[in-house]
């Protein structure tokens, strides 16, 4: 469940890109939303239908065992398919967004390569530079010999401090109902954070990196 819905912070960094950000934007996140909890919904019933879950199978093979029930296994091919441009989809949504980032960041030094546009507004600077970053911590990690398991729980702990962190802004910044929200949500981020478990630690030591790295603004005296 918490990976249909994860990423959506990065859905926003790509607001630029929209003709009519104030009307396309959130409808394109409300559509997002009911579309990833249509799939969720229709996977789990079919998973829950078909009995392809337990202890003695592994849960990356209940899809293509119930694709073999229904089609055989020569529409495996199709269901490989499906999950690679569903991955696909997913990776370039991530990289472009975060190349934006990247070039929202960098207009504090406009003189930056990072901070400029192509020909077609578009930060290719910002992205050869994440994919540069892809790459070598692909590399790392196929030399490391992590496994895939070990790796999504990394991640796991690092979108929930990033939505924990959102949390605790919407406490400080938000009023009435929704600063109740906010804090409720900090709370359930809190929990999850300590259902990851031991591995949190490595979502905490980011943070605690990037903190003393990154440069920090000053603050005017009574703002």
């Amino acid at each position: 469940m918490f990976w249909c819905f994860v990423g959506l912070e990065a859905f926003a960094h790509l607001a630029s890109e929209f003709r009519h950000p104030q009307r396309d934007f959130p409808r394109a996140l409300l559509l997002g939303l009911l579309l990833a909890g249509a799939v969720y919904w229709a996977c789990s019933v079919a998973v829950l239908h078909f009995h392809a879950f337990g202890d003695g199978r592994a849960a990356a093979a209940s899809l293509p065992g119930i694709v073999v029930q229904l089609f055989g296994r020569h529409a495996l091919w199709v269901a490989c398919v499906i999950g690679y441009l569903a991955c696909f989809a997913s990776l370039n949504v991530y990289i472009q967004s975060f190349a934006r980032l990247v070039w929202s960041q960098a207009q504090r030094r406009p003189q930056s390569r990072l901070a400029q546009l192509s020909a077609r507004q578009a930060p290719l600077n910002a992205l050869t530079a994440v994919m540069l970053c892809c790459l070598l911590c692909s590399l790392l990690i196929y030399l490391s010999g992590l496994s895939l398991d070990a790796l999504i729980v990394y991640a796991n702990g690092v979108f929930i401090m990033i939505y924990l962190l959102c949390m605790l802004a919407g406490c400080r910044l938000l009023r009435g109902p929704a600063r109740l929200m906010a804090r409720m949500g900090s709370v359930l981020c809190l929990l999850l954070l300590a259902m990851v478990g031991v591995r949190s630690l490595y979502a905490l030591g980011m943070l605690l990196l990037l903190y003393l790295l990154l440069p920090r603004r000053a603050v005017p005296h009574g703002g």
